[in-house]
């Protein structure tokens, strides 16, 4: 007999963006939602009829009821598809709590909160063993009880659980620590986890899908679902299919002068085949000119048309004054003179007026740059 599902974790569904502009936290957000759609075509071109979410579905538990009612009716619309829900460390199964209002809006048939760690049935063949969580911290392995819990005989047992696993620096947001070999000593087919946000392999049982939606700048593999197939006794097989629609990319380069940013450019982009939907975090170091630091800003800016987004880091970007930077200003006028006499002060290390004179000099090339910009 064969299994299919889909395993994903960590939707955190009314997650906030700050510091973002308000309008990309608007798209972000509806990204998020989105996934369940995406998820759910992903379910039917595999064959699969349930999808397993191991944790944080919502990203807190004071979200408003209306946005609640809209996440069951996305859910609702996939009727092809039985959601069986989780809950991890940010909606953690409490009295009065999230998964309680949900049960009093009604659910619909094909929504199953998993809130008891108990088996729950999805056909003649197989079990899932959930591990919900009751509090951010309930101070023990929740997957315990695996060990000990009956199924039929010959029934596929399916582990369901959200928190770091012992041995593995998952780097989550939970302090639930899971033993590294619940899923042999449960004798699980496969242990489906949550909370760290990217595609990890533990064991050839055990896996983190990881968020199906990036929503930070990662180390790891975020963006992903896991479709999972298990024929018999052996190891289960595991496909990762892209699910995310925005990338989150972090880049590091090095800069010696205004000629290189055509390249950081072009490695930037390369890191997504659809850049207008990319989140950049963009560290230079290395050493520029004043001139050549005037220029960065304008370029920034259209590197930022071509992104959603671009934060860039400039900390260890050092700017060193040329001959040649003055001589774009001339020989004579006060705004050559000005800049001699703050680069004279940014060179006397003794001068309590050196720091701010750095600071100054590069803000005055800035703006004869972007005067010049305009002029041309």
């Amino acid at each position: 007999m064969t299994l299919r599902f889909i395993h994903t974790a960590d939707w955190q569904l009314g997650k906030s963006f700050g510091g973002l502009p308000s309008d990309l936290e608007g798209e972000l957000q509806a990204a998020r939602l989105d996934a369940i759609a995406r998820l759910a075509a992903l379910a039917r071109s595999k064959g699969a009829a349930h999808v397993l979410v191991a944790g944080d579905v919502f990203d807190h538990d004071k979200l408003d009821k209306i946005f609640l009612r809209r996440v069951l009716e996305s859910l609702k619309r996939e009727a092809s598809v039985t959601w069986l829900l989780l809950p991890g460390n940010h909606d953690f199964a409490r009295a009065g709590g999230i998964w309680e209002r949900l049960a009093n809006f009604g659910l619909p048939p094909n929504v199953v909160p998993l809130v008891k760690p108990e088996p729950f049935a999805i056909d003649a063949t197989a079990s899932v063993l959930p591990a919900p969580l009751t509090s951010k911290n309930p101070g023990r392995d929740p997957t315990e009880w695996m060990d000990h819990a009956a199924t039929p005989l010959g029934v596929t047992r399916i582990g369901l659980a959200h928190g770091s696993v012992q041995g593995f620096d998952s780097e989550g947001e939970s302090s639930v620590m899971i033993a590294r070999d619940r899923a042999k000593s449960a004798g699980l087919n496969y242990l489906a986890l949550g909370d760290w946000h990217g595609v990890k392999r533990i064991d050839d049982r055990t896996w983190y899908s990881g968020t199906p939606e990036p929503d930070r700048f990662p180390n790891n593999e975020p963006g992903f679902a896991l479709s999972v197939t298990i024929e018999g006794a052996g190891p289960p097989k595991i496909e990762k299919i892209k699910t995310g629609v925005f990338t989150w990319a972090k880049h590091t380069a090095t800069v010696r002068d205004q000629s290189a940013f055509p390249r950081v450019e072009d490695s930037v982009i390369r890191q997504s085949d659809a850049p207008s939907r990319m989140l950049c975090r963009l560290a230079l170091d290395g050493s520029l000119s004043l001139s050549g630091h005037a220029a960065l800003e304008a370029w920034r800016e259209r590197l930022a048309g071509k992104l959603r987004h671009i934060e860039l880091d400039t900390e260890w970007l050092l700017v060193t004054p040329e001959a040649q930077d003055f001589e774009t200003l001339g020989n004579t006028g006060p705004v050559a003179e000005a800049a001699r006499t703050l680069d004279a002060i940014a060179r006397d290390p003794q001068n309590p007026e050196h720091t701010a004179a750095k600071l100054a000099l590069v803000r005055l090339f800035a703006f004869a740059h972007e005067a010049r910009e305009a002029g041309s």
